[in-house]
């Protein structure tokens, strides 16, 4: 079961630049297609047994429960809002004789199905992501996301590269308070595989990778801008943009107790034609 309320919304967007397969529209022509980002997406979560559109009874339990979803396919090279999705996320579910944990939230997973739908229909060039985030229903990432960092050190050093990092909470949450705090928290998460500088102030930060207005514009209207970071990593790709969402989510969470919603926004201006995907999968 979801919850309704916009305190329980999750909305995950891609930016960047797609070149459409030249073959698209052939294809759609033949077989009478007429896929869109919602439709990709729902398949691509039910092929990976993530989340599924089948009737209350005939499903397994979803790690989100689809909304919404959209994307801008304009073909002219700038930056755009690629895919978007607006979910709502299951309550935990009571198992008699344990204590009731909440999952972490499925930015990875939700990352990847939008990143599948938009290969499947051209190359990307990955420029940002955002994510709309409900804290009280994320449960503690700290020890999954320690124990992976060793995956995001094994990279190519020349493809070290620098992300901008942007959280908006309501104002008042204070965040920039504990700004030090989220910080170390970030660090210990990411065990040394990612240097985080904040930036003070956030207004100063520069987030040239998306593009707006970001999807989940009426529920996060309250919201205001409150840290800014830089940071260092290992290469630039659609799984960096998921962790690090993660990581600061899972530090705010921790350091505050901050319940609701946070907007984060993760942001390179370095992004290169293929970033993103993987060699092997390049359309």
């Amino acid at each position: 079961m979801s919850d309704t309320g916009l305190d329980a919304t999750f909305i995950v967007g891609v930016h960047g630049v797609l070149d459409k397969h030249p073959w698209i529209e052939q294809v759609n022509a033949e077989f009478d297609l007429d896929e869109d980002v919602f439709s990709l997406a729902v398949q691509r979560a039910s092929a990976y047994g993530w989340s599924s559109t089948a009737l209350p009874g005939e499903q397994a339990e979803n790690l989100w429960d689809h909304n919404d979803a959209d994307g801008d396919w304009t073909q002219d090279g700038a930056v755009r809002q690629l895919a978007w999705l607006q979910s709502s996320l299951p309550r935990p579910v009571d198992v008699p004789g344990r204590a009731r944990r909440a999952p972490r939230l499925p930015v990875l997973p939700i990352v990847t199905v939008l990143t599948d739908a938009l290969r499947r229909v051209g190359t990307v060039r990955l420029t940002g992501t955002h994510t709309l985030a409900p804290l009280h229903r994320a449960g503690d990432a700290r020890v999954a996301l320690a124990e992976n960092s060793a995956w995001y050190a094994l990279a190519n050093p020349a493809d070290a590269t620098t992300l901008t990092v942007t959280v908006s909470a309501l104002p008042s949450a204070q965040l920039a308070q504990r700004t030090e705090e989220i910080r170390e928290a970030a660090l210990a998460r990411t065990c040394g595989n990612m240097h985080v500088t904040p930036l003070k102030p956030p207004t100063a930060a520069t987030t040239p990778g998306l593009a707006r207005p970001l999807a989940g514009l009426v529920q996060a209207e309250h919201l205001r801008l409150a840290l800014a970071f830089r940071c260092g990593v290992r290469e630039w790709t659609t799984d960096v943009a998921a962790w690090t969402t993660e990581v600061f989510a899972d530090s705010i969470r921790a350091v505050t107790g901050l319940s609701g919603l946070v907007l984060i926004t993760v942001s390179s201006s370095e992004a290169r034609p293929s970033a993103g995907i993987r060699p092997d999968s390049v359309g």
